[in-house]
């Protein structure tokens, strides 16, 4: 509040107890005239560009960490005969509402479409107005994806959107995210993996309302690692409050990606959201004096997938599932970080478990992978100029591409080896099912789906190492010391004579 202004509302004050003139006393005259406010924005322009400048009267902190990202540099970034190249320049600046479908496709002979003053209606224009427009819409700005601000900037409200799923209208099919029309390749791969909720079997996409309709939606204690708002929610201080709208999404590009902050501001690598430590939730301390709890850390980008790619269960929950029983009964789905590590399963008391990372003697696969999971699934194939997000060890498209072929050698010895691992796996695991009474794996697997199977505490002790192999689905690639040695005990344990008197 200005001096003069709160020097007047004391003296109204003061009045108003002296009484004078009762409440309805004369009006004094009028204060001294404020400083002019700012000017309404408008510009005669329908993109608007010049870096964000007039975004920054309000996202100061977002435009000076945008400007400090790759898609600032987009267009300064690119080779001098990349920038004559309009299929390269459609998704390197801003504006630009021309698709080139394909490269190599002449400008010339593509279609004007709106005339929105984007970059691509001065693209090759020689005049003096029209250098002074490349500037101001070169690189990716807040217009590239928000929409155009211009002419009346007080008017514009910003496209803003946390989806990625996919739509499919006549013979059309596009992604809600803003993102799709320059990662179209990434979004394509992305919707055949398990994030996208895409039914492969039946050739459609997944459904939003049956999505929404899940237990998990809206209750705090899930929709942080099963819905994209559930997650920025969690990870981004910027969202904590912010009303998401009654729709959840699916797991997508800007769940894990800040479009606005990278590695060069105050962000991440990769303009991930959270790469921070995360804590195995039930790790049983068998060493002498061992009181450490074992934590993911230092791994780079895969650390954003450890946020949620992790066991849920805590002490009293595994120990009293083994006592008594539970209705979903194991580690909670995919505990990928924890095998990783070589913690997280039940062990059984009197058997020893290997495969551990203790910071000073590192499992293989954890010396192995600077960025841990995303060494793997996310390792680009041959020939291939991007990340690639359908989050495969290998790209059934592309058998030459494995991810496991930089450390394990070539495709065919690769392969070799990982199905020799999952051959001997599924042998375990279906003598387990067979001494806990079921007839294969397929039958022990359908008792754990339908909740709540008669065991003993001692089967419960066996079983619960098999459902924790069985969920997180690597088939013991992710730590074949620790999947061996939970499985070989459970074996032994369940044995008869072996077994007995435990």
């Amino acid at each position: 509040m200005r001096p003069i202004l709160l020097i007047s509302i004391v003296s109204v004050f003061a009045l108003a107890f002296v009484g004078c003139e009762g409440d309805a006393g004369p009006q004094g005259p009028p204060g001294p005239q404020g400083p002019q406010g700012p000017p309404a924005v408008d510009s005669e322009f329908t993109f608007v560009g010049n870096e964000g400048e007039p975004c920054q009267h309000c996202h100061l902190n977002v435009v000076e960490q945008w400007a400090v990202t790759g898609h600032s540099e987009a267009t300064a970034g690119l080779d001098p005969e990349d920038r004559d190249n309009a299929y390269c320049m459609q998704c390197h600046t801003t504006g630009w509402d021309r698709p080139i479908e394909s490269f190599g496709t002449a400008f010339e002979s593509v279609p004007a479409g709106p005339d929105t003053m984007g970059y691509d209606d001065y693209f090759r224009v020689d005049t003096e107005l029209a250098a002074e427009r490349r500037m101001e819409l070169a690189g990716v700005q807040c217009e590239a994806c928000h929409g155009a601000m211009g002419p009346d900037f007080n008017s514009h409200r910003p496209d803003v959107s946390f989806s990625t799923r996919f739509e499919v209208a006549g013979s059309d099919t596009t992604s809600t995210s803003l993102c799709y029309p320059c990662h179209d390749n990434q979004l394509e791969e992305w919707a055949v993996s398990g994030h996208s909720f895409y039914e492969s079997d039946t050739g459609e996409f997944g459904d939003i309302d049956v999505f929404n309709d899940e237990h998990y939606v809206g209750r705090s204690s899930c929709d942080g690692c099963h819905t994209s708002e559930g997650f920025i929610r969690e990870n981004d201080p910027v969202y904590a409050a912010y009303d998401f709208g009654p729709q959840a999404s699916f797991i997508g590009c800007v769940t894990c990606h800040d479009p606005h902050s990278g590695a060069n501001g105050s962000g991440n690598e990769a303009q991930l959201r959270a790469v921070g430590p995360v804590e195995v939730a039930y790790a049983p301390l068998t060493g002498p004096g061992e009181t450490t709890i074992p934590v993911l850390e230092n791994r780079g980008t895969g650390q954003t997938c450890a946020q949620c790619h992790k066991a849920r269960r805590d002490t009293d929950n595994v120990q009293g599932q083994i006592a008594n029983g539970y209705a979903h009964f194991g580690p909670h789905s995919s505990p990928q970080m924890d095998m990783f590590l070589g913690y997280g399963s039940y062990e059984i008391d009197g058997f020893t478990y290997t495969g551990r990372y203790d910071g000073d003697d590192p499992t293989t696969h954890y010396a192995g992978t600077a960025n841990a999971c995303v060494d793997c699934h996310m390792a680009p194939g041959e020939g291939m100029n991007h990340t690639p997000h359908q989050f495969f060890i290998n790209d059934p498209e592309n058998p030459e591409w494995l991810g496991c072929v930089s450390c394990h050698g070539t495709a065919e010895n690769t392969s070799g080896l990982y199905e020799g691992l999952r051959g001997e796996v599924e042998t375990k695991l279906g003598q387990i099912a067979t001494l806990l009474g079921y007839a294969d794996l397929a039958d022990f697997e359908a008792a754990i789906d339908d909740d709540n199977p008669t065991w003993t505490v001692q089967q419960r002790e066996a079983a619960y190492a098999a459902v924790f192999v069985l969920s997180d689905g690597s088939w013991g690639t992710h730590n074949p010391d620790y999947t061996r040695d939970l499985l070989d005990n459970a074996i032994e344990y369940l044995t008869p004579v072996k077994g007995a008197g435990r």
